[in-house]
């Protein structure tokens, strides 16, 4: 019963990378936490398929916006954050990409952004999965350390649910942020 457990939570956790790659969810933290403070021991097997999949989600979001263009970004974001976004996209290329996938600013837009400045799709994905799989391992090592230094298995449970109600709570700040600015 275990193993199968196992099997499900890695292929949830490849499936929600995929997502939140080209989504406006919560970001991959929300899972990857839980996950390496409660198995720490497979912390790098984490970090390994939370990177992946978000670069796999990365590629299903380029090719939308290089297919489908600003007709798909208008309803994730304000027409000024996406001119914002452009400029930056023309002005810094490959370096944006890095920037916004170690840093938490939502870097689901990244590669909506990248396929809509017609970026090529190899740099984009090569600079895209090492800058996610940075950020991924910095977490999933920091969690691993806490796991292995402080007793969590009494607190565990509750440290995840309030990890989770942060994520989300940021989320919801986020979402309700693009909504007011594309009413204005």
């Amino acid at each position: 019963m275990t193993g199968m457990f196992f099997l499900y939570q890695n292929v949830a956790l490849f499936l929600y990378a995929c997502l939140k790659a080209f989504l406006p969810l919560p970001s991959l933290e929300v899972v990857l936490l839980p996950l390496c403070l409660k198995l720490p021991a497979y912390w790098l097997f984490f970090c390994v398929i939370g990177s992946f999949g978000t670069m796999l989600g990365g590629a299903v979001g380029y090719f939308l916006a290089w297919r489908f263009g600003r007709k798909v970004l208008k309803h994730l974001a304000s027409t000024s954050d996406i001119d914002k976004g452009e400029r930056l996209m023309k002005r810094y290329g490959i370096i944006a990409v890095i920037i916004g996938g170690i840093t938490p600013i939502p870097d689901f837009l990244l590669a909506y952004l990248a396929g809509l400045m017609r970026m090529p799709l190899f740099p984009f994905l090569l600079s895209d999965g090492i800058a996610r799989f940075m950020r991924s391992l910095l977490v999933c090592y920091a969690a691993k350390e806490m796991a292995m230094s402080v007793p969590l298995d009494r607190f565990l449970n509750w440290l995840s649910l309030l990890i989770i109600v942060y994520f989300l709570w940021r989320w919801w700040r986020g979402k309700r942020q693009v909504a007011q600015a594309c009413r204005k």
